[in-house]
């Protein structure tokens, strides 16, 4: 799955659970959880964990899209979440810990692959084995994965918002 919808899914634990010691653990496995949902990625890493293959130009374009829509949305709700700075290093730590387990491909695309990085990608390409998706249907579970982690956690920030303004 993309980098969006485990930083949407990420964000909206955050601000729903404001425990981090709860919320942080439960993006962390949210990951794998939206990685087992059939989902378009066809971006070639599970073939660069295997060592077949370089990463191409277009997937690279594609992965740093990608990076970009994902900051600019945890940027989006840590602007609302500001006045109050627990939420906002809750959601962000959230948002990290949700993308955590794709963010152990990096080392992958260096000469050295140490081996838990390894383990860290095949582990992933057996969960998303049998996930693979039509591009159509794929994005669409992606976009709607999307747009329901930012609705909630939307919700859940506009909540605090009010008690927030009360304090300052």
């Amino acid at each position: 799955m993309l980098l969006t919808p485990h930083t949407a899914v990420g964000i909206a634990l955050g601000a729903a659970i404001p425990n981090p010691i709860i919320s942080v653990p439960l993006a962390f496995i949210s990951h794998f959880a939206l990685d087992m949902v059939p989902h378009w990625d066809d971006l070639g890493l599970g073939e660069i964990a295997h060592g077949s293959r370089p990463l191409k130009t277009r997937a690279f374009r594609l992965m740093l899209i990608d990076g970009l829509i994902a900051l600019s949305l945890l940027l989006f709700f840590l602007y609302w979440a500001m006045p109050d700075y627990g939420v906002g290093m809750t959601i962000s730590a959230s948002a990290f810990a949700a993308n955590l387990p794709d963010l152990f491909y990096l080392p992958l695309f260096f000469k050295k692959r140490p081996g838990w990085a390894l383990w860290v990608a095949r582990l992933q390409s057996r969960i998303q084995a049998n996930s693979r998706a039509p591009v159509a249907f794929g994005l669409l579970i992606q976009l709607f994965a999307t747009v329901v982690g930012s609705l909630v956690a939307r919700q859940e920030i506009l909540i605090q918002l009010p008690q927030i303004w009360q304090v300052l």
